[in-house]
């Protein structure tokens, strides 16, 4: 199987979550699966800017990205936390290849912008992905690498663009038409307004689930998303939590959903 694993919340910040997280990583390449990992830069990024006197802004879930933020995501994303994921794959005895979007020219973004009250706001250095080349994906799996890829890319004009790791994830996905995208996330899975685990979701009954607002907040941006995904050459969508007992390689293996499973 082609894997896509977007990794957050735990996984991001404790140590141990870290490495039973990278354990599972290494078991599934072992077992044969090519894998791609994918990670934004939690809660350290905004650590990082307070400590630098740096003020933290969002608007409907993205972080605004001025050149100063640009810069501090680029050393935190594509240095610390890539390269702690790289080590802690090298630890579980497999070799890994720490990436950003940027690098070969693996994903190219667009700017984003976003519409408040009839009017366009600009975000800063804030993108979407609008082209893959998986070149670069493709050597890391036949040398035996897993590919860890920080959600920075590059622009048309050669300045990089932060990029919510969400949509990298999804945009990887849907380029290698992965077989299984995976949304480690504190949240566990897609929980109803009674607060409620759904465990499985058709891809036909997101609308219905959002507009009866069944379920709210964050995981509308997330099922969209997944919506779109699922729409093109992908096979399933998990959503689990990443403290989950083996709950990557249980999620491969088994037909029953260790969160919540997404499927068509």
């Amino acid at each position: 199987m082609t894997i896509v694993v977007k990794i957050g919340g735990q996984a991001q910040e404790d140590a141990g979550v870290r490495r039973h997280v990278a354990r599972q990583v290494a078991e599934l390449c072992r077992s044969g699966h090519k894998v791609v990992v994918v990670h934004g830069g939690g809660k350290l990024l905004t650590q990082t800017l307070e400590r630098l006197g740096i003020p933290t802004h969002f608007h409907d879930g993205l972080r605004v990205t001025d050149g100063a933020t640009r810069d501090v995501a680029l050393m935190v994303l594509a240095g610390i936390v890539n390269k702690q994921w790289v080590a802690e794959l090298d630890a579980q005895g497999m070799r890994a290849l720490g990436i950003c979007g940027g690098d070969a020219r693996l994903v190219e973004a667009r700017k984003l912008t976003a519409r408040t009250g009839g009017r366009m706001k600009d975000l800063g250095f804030v993108g979407r992905p609008r082209k893959i080349s998986p070149t670069v994906l493709y050597v890391a799996f036949h040398a035996g690498f897993v590919p860890v890829v920080a959600s920075l890319a590059l622009g048309p004009g050669g300045e990089y663009f932060n990029i919510n790791a969400d949509d990298l994830a999804a945009a990887l996905a849907t380029e290698l038409k992965a077989d299984r995208l995976l949304y480690l996330t504190e949240s566990g899975g897609v929980w109803d307004a009674e607060r409620r685990l759904l465990p499985v979701v058709k891809l036909g009954d997101i609308r219905g689930l959002i507009r009866k607002e069944i379920v709210r907040d964050g995981m509308i941006p997330k099922l969209r998303s997944c919506a779109r995904t699922l729409r093109h050459d992908v096979g399933e969508i998990d959503i689990l939590s990443p403290a989950a007992k083996n709950g990557l390689l249980r999620a491969i293996a088994s037909s029953e959903p260790v969160g919540t499973r997404i499927v068509k």
